[in-house]
């Protein structure tokens, strides 16, 4: 008999037989189990799991604030709220129609836009420049709305009121719950229209808190942008025209907002927006004896504003953040890619910091947009915004037939070194 072989020629075949065993007992043990494969996900070797961009790296910004004749001003981020200019921000004055702002903000997170109201004897008899309601009448709530926002209708503030809260006593007690919760705590209303009234006051950075508010409210964005509104009335012998009283809307297309007041004790008033390049600003001005230095500071106070901000895209949206092998796929990989854009306002002495997040580990069957982890925004330590990591493709639950040839495969890279 000859002595048995036991050279690694003989051997090899041998040892893999007992791996594939091995494996196949593994594999089978698991699909009895209906156990979930993980695996931990990987940092893309090319990209950094964090990035710094500095404000002041990305251009010059202008320096002096404008000369502002008016009483009572101030200019801030719509964003961030963040004060970049101010002048007795919290003197309490008579704000006029300014008003109209925080009736709009409620009428808006109560009715339905296409509700019909009624006039009554009392919208129809409030003080006009020109009385173009009669009581009787019936108007959707849109319809008012634009006509507050844009002819600044003194009697659609009513209307509304009454509509919205049954009288008007209860709606202006609202408005100054609203004004609260706000934080408007140098804010008192009497009347839905700010009509000069004891009592009647707010502050120019009280109004800025409630013009950022408001402009969160895309149907509150496009009334206050409106140039010009049509309204067709029943028993009328033509559709009436109101174009905005906010001159600054004709002036420049970037200012896209939002409310003018006008009234003997409050003087012109005027809470101003504009957007440039991504970035987006509020004015307000209180208590200007003159309406074209109103119009001019407002625009300056603007302009400044929005100098002051740069808008920053750190990465773009479907960019490759990370990679994760994929369970039983020996050569495929998962990306991890951005779910949008990451982007936003950077203030002119601020630094943003991106960090990436990932979850430890991810199981079969992943979707595509699954999310597996997301990029942090810090500026100068605080964080002001997130974006998911989500999965560029979808992979299904591993069958056994796949995990098998899955094994095949590593073994056979295992044989051939």
């Amino acid at each position: 008999m000859k002595p048995l072989t036991t050279g690694w020629g003989r051997l090899y075949p041998f040892v893999a037989f007992l791996a594939l065993l091995a494996v196949m007992a593994s594999v089978l043990a698991g699909a009895a189990q209906g156990s979930t494969t993980t695996t931990a996900l990987e940092p893309v070797e090319r990209e950094a799991t964090s990035l710094t961009v500095h404000a002041r790296d990305l251009g010059d910004f202008p320096g002096a604030a404008p000369s502002i004749q008016s009483p009572s001003a101030i200019v801030v981020n719509t964003s961030s709220g963040r004060v970049l200019y101010e002048k007795n921000a919290a003197e309490r004055r008579p704000m006029a129609s300014t008003t109209k702002i925080m009736t709009a903000v409620l009428v808006l997170e109560r009715m339905d836009m296409a509700g019909s109201v009624s006039i009554s004897e009392k919208a129809a008899a409030t003080i006009e420049t020109k009385p173009w309601l009669k009581a009787g009448d019936e108007l959707t709530v849109e319809e008012l709305l634009y006509s507050l926002l844009v002819h600044s209708a003194n009697s659609a503030a009513v209307a509304l009121a009454e509509a919205c809260s049954g009288d008007v006593e209860t709606f202006v007690a609202e408005m100054n719950v609203k004004a609260a919760e706000l934080g408007m705590q140098d804010t008192s209303f009497m009347n839905p229209n700010g009509l000069d009234k004891q009592g009647h006051y707010s502050t120019v950075a009280d109004l800025a808190v409630l013009a950022c508010y408001a402009m969160q409210n895309r149907v509150f964005r496009t009334m206050v942008a409106t140039k010009e509104y049509t309204l067709s009335l029943p028993g009328r012998d033509a559709p009436m025209i109101f174009e905005n009283t906010n001159k600054l809307l004709g002036k420049s297309d970037w200012v896209d907002g939002i409310k003018t007041g006008l009234t003997p004790k409050a003087k012109q008033c005027l809470v101003a927006s504009g957007m440039k390049d991504g970035v987006s600003a509020i004015s307000v001005i209180l208590g200007q004896p003159s309406s074209n230095v109103c119009w001019e500071e407002s625009q300056a106070l603007l302009e400044y504003g929005l100098s002051q901000y740069r808008h920053v895209t750190l990465i773009g949206k479907g960019v490759p953040v990370a990679e994760a092998t994929i369970p039983y796929r020996v050569d495929e990989r998962l990306r991890l890619i951005t779910a949008n854009a990451v982007e936003l306002e950077l203030y002119k002495d601020d630094s943003v910091t991106a960090s990436v997040t990932l979850d430890e580990a991810l199981a079969l069957p992943v979707t595509a947009g699954e999310p597996f982890g997301v990029i942090t925004l810090s500026v100068e330590g605080e964080e002001v915004g997130s974006v998911d990591l989500v999965a560029d493709r979808s992979f299904s639950r591993a069958t056994l037939g796949a995990k098998i040839v899955y094994y095949f495969q590593r073994l056979g890279r295992w044989i051939g070194g």
